[in-house]
């Protein structure tokens, strides 16, 4: 059972416990995991309501703190479990932290296959994967565990921080392909396999980067 938080806890701290009590091993992608995690934070607030006796703003105030807080948890877990993807339409992996089989190289010329093949969603995630990979492999980019897109498109612009936008544009097109149930336009899909393969070949710019000064 997730935790009851004491009145007056840091919100910082509420999320820290969160997080790891849902990071547990326990909590996979097994059938009946949404089931459970619904019910599993729809205790833990019931709680949470019954500790506080309304007499006070500040305990009200983290309540709704804490639903806001469950709530984005719950859409944490399942995207990085995979249980929001839209599997139906995507065949390949989408997470970007799990140990590479395939080289950056492979990783795009697979994405440029998807390209060709009308496979749009799969290109743009098999692009980002590359572009990761590829960064990591050049010691450009500290590779997390639950990565996101956008998180990883923030690291990679700051060797290359004149491809800020780009590499956000990018992001967004991850995150339609791999969780939306819109599909990804042609447009979208070449441009992220374009820049992969551009970042590729390009040297970083090392003067704000902290592995510079290290």
């Amino acid at each position: 059972m997730i935790p009851l938080a004491p009145p007056g806890i840091d919100p910082d701290e509420a999320r820290r416990r969160m997080l790891e009590e849902l990071s547990k091993a326990e909590y996979d992608d097994s059938p009946g995991f949404v089931q459970w995690l619904l019910e599993t934070i729809e205790s833990w607030l019931t709680e949470i309501v019954q500790g506080i006796d309304g007499s006070s703003a500040a305990q009200a105030g983290l309540f709704v703190l804490l639903i806001a807080l469950a709530l984005g948890v719950t859409v944490l877990v399942l995207r990085r479990t995979g249980l929001i993807r839209r599997s139906a339409t995507l065949t390949v992996e989408t997470a970007l932290d799990t140990p590479e089989v395939l080289s950056a190289s492979e990783l795009r010329s697979a994405a440029r296959d998807a390209v060709a093949a009308g496979r749009l969603d799969d290109a743009a995630v098999l692009a980002m994967r590359a572009l990761v990979r590829d960064l990591e492999d050049r010691t450009l980019l500290d590779v997390t565990a639950g990565m996101t897109a956008h998180e990883a498109a923030e690291g990679a612009s700051v060797p290359f921080p004149e491809l800020r936008g780009r590499l956000q544009l990018g992001a967004q097109a991850f995150d339609t392909a791999a969780y939306s149930y819109r599909s990804v336009s042609a447009k979208q899909a070449e441009d992220l396999v374009r820049l992969t393969e551009y970042i590729a070949e390009s040297s970083p710019d090392l003067t704000e980067s902290p592995r510079a000064a290290g």
